[in-house]
C-alpha cells in the first residue's frame, strides 16, 4: 500500500480514470475505484490508475524503456520518449483526434 502524497497532477489522473473521493469513517480521504467499487487510500488508487495507463499505453503500441534507472515511454510512430503521465496524455488526446 503506497502512502504517497497526492497533488493536484495525482487528483486530475484519479479524476479522469473515474475514480470517486470518498471520506471515510476517520476523517481520511479515500478513493472509490469505478471498477471494484472499492475505496483505497490515495497512493494506492493513484498506483492504480497508472498501472491501468501504462497497460493502455502497451496495448497501443507504445514500449517500456530503462533510461539512466527511469521508465519512460517510446511513441510508436515516432520513438520519441515521454514520461508515463506525459505519454499516456499524448496517447489520449491523439486517439480524440482521430
Amino acid at each position: 500500500m503506497s502512502e504517497r502524497h497526492i497533488d493536484a497532477e495525482g487528483e486530475r489522473r484519479l479524476d479522469e480514470a473515474g475514480f470517486l473521493p470518498v471520506e471515510s469513517r476517520v476523517g481520511k480521504r479515500r478513493w472509490k475505484d469505478p471498477d471494484t467499487g472499492m475505496a483505497m487510500p490515495g497512493g494506492s488508487a493513484l498506483d492504480e490508475v497508472e498501472g491501468r495507463e501504462e497497460q493502455e499505453l502497451e496495448g497501443a503500441g507504445w514500449e517500456r524503456v530503462e533510461v539512466g534507472g527511469k521508465t519512460y515511454f517510446s511513441k510508436p510512430d515516432s520513438g520519441r520518449l515521454y514520461p508515463r503521465g506525459a505519454a499516456y496524455d499524448t496517447h489520449r488526446r491523439e486517439g480524440t483526434e482521430e
